[in-house]
């Protein structure tokens, strides 16, 4: 019993000194692809750089995944086109473990976006839109603050 005892106990202190020691990493080299002041982590939990912590630094929206929108072209969008293309998505709406109302928005089948908040999709104002791969990424803002995106085809 003694020696199943000792060994647990040393292998308590190994792990106690390993972990302390992969725990401390020293500071992070530079790394020109990685931002190391906004993680991907911080966004969503609303500690980004501004607006909700959905944007990056320098004011450009953050598009997810820990990519910074730097490399994509801005283009502009005709605000009744937005309103338009908002008429035609049915929403679907819960409330998360926080209590925050989400709105997951949905055109022909397919996810086209989101809105955090409960808002009415008439009153929301175009912030900025980019040009994806995969069409147009709206950005929708209520009062200056971003508070949703949509994705038009």
């Amino acid at each position: 019993m003694k020696k199943l005892l000792a060994g647990f106990m040393a292998l308590a202190v190994f792990g106690l000194v390993f972990g302390a020691v992969a725990a401390y990493q020293g500071t992070p080299g530079p790394n020109p692809e990685v931002e190391r002041s906004a993680t991907p982590m911080a966004y969503a939990r609303g500690m980004g750089h501004g607006n909700g912590g959905m944007m990056a630094g320098e004011g450009t929206p953050y598009m997810g995944l820990g990519v910074k929108s730097a490399n994509l072209t801005k283009v502009s969008v005709d605000p009744a086109e937005v309103t338009d293309y908002l008429v035609q998505v049915s929403v679907e709406e819960f409330t998360n473990n926080r209590g925050i109302t989400v709105q997951k928005l949905i055109y022909d089948g397919d996810y086209v976006g989101k809105v955090v908040g409960d808002y009415n999709l008439d009153e929301l104002d175009v912030y900025a839109a980019y040009e994806t791969l995969n069409g147009v990424k709206v950005f929708l803002a209520h009062d200056g603050s971003i508070v949703g995106f949509v994705l038009m085809k």
